[in-house]
């Protein structure tokens, strides 16, 4: 089963075969989040030439089908992507990838693939993926599309994402126990006065009172609420 995750891949190596469309735009996405590209193909397209002059990949130009060739740049990344058509390549990439614990990503094939790369989006902070697993990228964007739309249509979230944010620092920084910081978290996003401070898009204030209102639960003087808290302990 796949798990969603978000990744660090600053300063990981991602190996691209295939220097077409789908592997350029593989290339891209990875160069944007900081790793190390390699791209290995016989042929590339003007913008992976473009990017190499930059010094922004490397270009690798050989025969995947090599299997000498294959080993040497797979066992040298933490990802390998395999962005070109024919499924005959699969087998290989998988039984090397393996042998040096690199994660693989099948843009030929969905249901095979370990690792898959989502439809993406950003609305001020809030940040979001979708994927239908292979079954339509048509239906993935216009669900991505949809959402974005959602979030920003609903302001209040952005204004709830500045406030929380301010109470998970002011808690760290006070030293609270994580135990009670989850509580709180909870306890105070449910606090009309709070919620009617974010909804009116006053952050200032509402920052002020998330303070006073950890002060006054951590000294005792309110008591948590239990049946506001979503997770067990």
């Amino acid at each position: 089963m796949r798990l969603p995750l978000y990744i660090e891949f600053k300063g990981k190596n991602v190996l691209i075969i295939g220097g077409g469309g789908v592997g350029t735009s593989r290339a891209k996405k990875f160069l944007d989040a900081g790793a190390n590209v390699r791209v290995l193909s016989l042929d590339f397209s003007r913008e992976l030439e473009e990017l190499a002059r930059k010094n922004s990949v490397e270009l690798i130009r050989g025969n995947a089908f090599d299997e000498r060739v294959l080993e040497e740049n797979i066992s040298w990344a933490n990802l390998v992507t395999v962005a070109i058509p024919p499924l005959e390549l699969n087998e290989k990439v998988i039984e090397i990838a393996r042998k040096h614990r690199t994660l693989v990503n099948l843009a030929n094939d969905a249901e095979r693939t370990e690792v898959i790369v989502p439809f993406e989006g950003e609305v001020d902070g809030i940040r979001f993926a979708v994927t239908t697993e292979g079954k339509s990228g048509v239906v993935a964007r216009k669900v991505r599309d949809s959402i974005k739309k959602m979030i920003e249509d609903d302001e209040e979230l952005i204004y709830l994402l500045e406030s929380m944010y301010h109470l998970k620092k002011y808690m760290k920084e006070r030293g609270i126990p994580v135990q009670m910081r989850m509580k709180l978290y909870f306890v105070i996003a449910a606090e009309p006065e709070f919620r009617e401070l974010v909804r009116n898009e006053n952050v200032e204030e509402a920052k002020k009172l998330v303070e006073k209102l950890v002060e006054e639960y951590v000294s005792g003087k309110r008591e948590i609420d239990d049946r506001l808290i979503k997770i067990k302990f």
